[in-house]
């Protein structure tokens, strides 16, 4: 019997709804199209834009529920936490074994109007994404400890914040920080992140484009996730193994988030400060 990446005509659809969960599945098309490159190979997307330049798809359609109930389900949330890498689980939905986990890097050019504002915002740049998605609470940093951190970085660097909307309100941290939050296509801000010189965000579709795009990462996990769920390089990671991690927690957390509580500002701060010296020093 054939498995699922054998199929001359393989229709594909993310379980999850987000940014991240869609370019995870870029490995899953790379691969298919290695083993099997005369497969007419379709991705129902909640985002096709940012989808239509890939290589190894076929066709690119809009997501809705019924087309989705046509087409397989990459998925890692059968059982939480997931026993395994997600990129691995979402393999297994199609009977694959990969070898290469590397995201693919969307194909996306910005408006004239987001490029001008960028090319006028000397580097280095921090680039911060401070919200994830309203999926869960459990992922956000509180926002006095971004607040503190944007203080620290502002010091020193060019800070640009991006994100479906603004964290902080109007707030004035000077001429070295931007806002371009709740002002982007979701094309735009993959683009913007592919300029960043280190990129920080929690878990959401920020991390996983500073991934793709090969931009140093600092990541904040807390105890939501864990780390071991992904086989990207980080520069750095925070996550706190309290005895509750990974609770993959929906609703709000029992313990008022220790976990992103116990992430001090000034160490993000420094492992920040050290990957920018790290990507300063390359040729």
């Amino acid at each position: 019997m054939k498995k699922p990446w054998q199929r001359a005509r393989l229709k594909l659809v993310s379980q999850g709804g987000g940014l991240g969960d869609e370019l995870l599945c870029t490995p899953v098309f790379r691969e298919i199209r290695r083993r099997n490159p005369g497969c007419h190979l379709t991705f129902l997307s909640r985002r096709p834009e940012v989808f239509r330049g890939n290589a190894d798809l076929s066709d690119v359609e809009l997501f809705s529920r019924e087309r989705g109930t046509k087409a397989i389900h990459l998925r890692y949330d059968v059982a939480l936490p997931p026993p395994r890498p997600l990129i691995t689980l979402l393999a297994e939905c199609v009977g694959l074994e990969l070898h290469d986990n590397r995201l693919d890097p969307p194909r996306v050019d910005p408006s004239v109007e987001v490029r001008a504002r960028m090319e006028v915002i000397a580097s280095p740049r921090v680039i911060i994404q401070p919200q994830a998605s309203g999926w869960t609470p459990n992922k956000q940093w509180p926002v006095e400890s971004w607040r503190d951190l944007v203080i620290r970085l502002t010091e020193h660097f060019e800070v640009i914040e991006v994100g479906s909307q603004p964290l902080f309100g109007g707030e004035n941290f000077g001429p070295r920080f931007h806002s371009l939050a709740g002002t982007t296509s979701v094309t735009e801000f993959a683009w913007v992140i592919s300029q960043a010189t280190v990129f920080v965000g929690p878990l959401s579709g920020g991390m996983h484009c500073a991934h793709a795009f090969g931009v140093p990462m600092v990541a904040i996990f807390g105890g939501y996730e864990s780390p071991e769920g992904y086989d990207y390089p980080w520069d750095s990671c925070f996550f706190t193994p309290v005895e509750c991690a990974p609770c993959w927690l929906a609703t709000p957390c029992p313990y008022d988030r220790k976990c992103l509580r116990a992430i001090q500002p000034e160490e993000v701060f420094r492992a920040i400060t050290e990957a920018m010296e790290k990507r300063i020093a390359l040729p």
